[in-house]
């Protein structure tokens, strides 16, 4: 798969393709019934298949007092499309500007003279345009008078529930990761490099790899069993998400600290990802070090016994 930045790199010519546009963050499995229908139609019209999405998402510019927290880095979006089969991503680079088009002058200027589409695929509650103007019925009207194909993907239903972006973030910030993982077909991760931190973990007795996610989404603070991901090695960890309250001087942003087992090894500076497995306990502050203490060195045993360690 192709990825261009449209800010960094000119779209390439297209002859032909079948064309989905929207933000895919977390590629969950409503975004994967959608891909495949762009798949399919690739295949039927030999042409190629290409996703646009939008950097930064949308709801940033039009909604900055809102703050809007993806749920994996891009690089995460790119990676699953490219798993499925997709033959480009195009990250287009929204704007006040580019808010301002209108529905029709959006398919006519920017759809079909750049993509050149013999077939679109969207969502069932895709809108488009300045101020959402354009909807599903407008859409297959201009498809019908242009001749062009169009699929509207139902929304995926998991457990009775419509699998969302939304969803899913309410489940991951309740520590919902069965929920998670049921809209997501996989386990949930953050994933950063390590950085330098207060090496409390050493003071107990637990050294702890202090991870920077490459995201501002926070699911539920508290201590985890994880699966952490050093390039190829799978090393089992006990992960703990929060601000330390326990200490004086404790932080007001939110920390990823994960402890491998059985494993000695500096990686400063080295990319990590952290998938949760199960949410052990939430963050609580201790009234002293030892009691602090004690408590972690519970759920060490805990967590062994959770990955069959002796």
């Amino acid at each position: 798969m192709k990825t261009i930045r449209s800010q960094e790199q000119v779209v390439p010519h297209f002859n032909s393709s079948v064309l989905t546009i929207g933000n895919f963050d977390g590629v969950h499995l409503g975004h994967q019934k959608l891909m495949y229908e762009l798949l399919t139609q690739s295949a039927n019209y030999k042409t190629q298949s290409v996703v646009c999405t939008f950097r930064p998402h949308p709801r940033e510019i039009l909604r900055p007092d809102v703050p809007y927290y993806r749920l994996f880095d891009y690089r995460d979006q790119a990676e699953k499309l490219a798993e499925l089969g997709v033959d480009f991503l195009i990250e287009e680079k929204f704007s006040k500007d580019f808010s301002l088009i209108s529905a029709v002058e959006f398919l006519q200027q920017y759809i079909v003279k750049i993509y050149k589409p013999r077939h679109l695929v969207v969502g069932y509650d895709f809108s488009f345009g300045h101020s959402r103007q354009g909807n599903i019925e407008s859409l297959r009207q201009f498809c019908k008078e242009n001749q062009l194909g169009l699929s509207v993907v139902d929304a995926y239903l998991k457990n009775q529930k419509i699998v969302s972006t939304t969803l899913i973030r309410e489940s991951l910030e309740k520590g919902d990761l069965k929920t998670a993982f049921d809209c997501l077909g996989r386990s949930y991760y953050l994933r950063g490099p390590v950085r330098h931190g207060y090496k409390r973990g050493r003071l107990l007795g637990v050294p702890t790899a202090n991870i920077s996610p490459e995201v501002d989404f926070v699911p539920r603070r508290g201590v985890y069993f994880t699966w952490a991901y050093l390039g190829q090695e799978k090393i089992p960890s006990i992960t703990n998400i929060g601000v330390n309250p326990t200490f004086e001087n404790s932080d007001s942003y939110t920390k990823v600290e994960t402890h491998f087992f059985n494993f000695d090894r500096d990686i400063y500076g080295e990319q990590v990802k952290v998938e949760l497995c199960h949410f052990h306990r939430d963050e609580k502050k201790f009234q002293t070090f030892d009691d602090l203490k004690k408590q972690i060195h519970e759920d060490l045993v805990q967590a062994r016994q959770y990955f069959g360690l002796k």
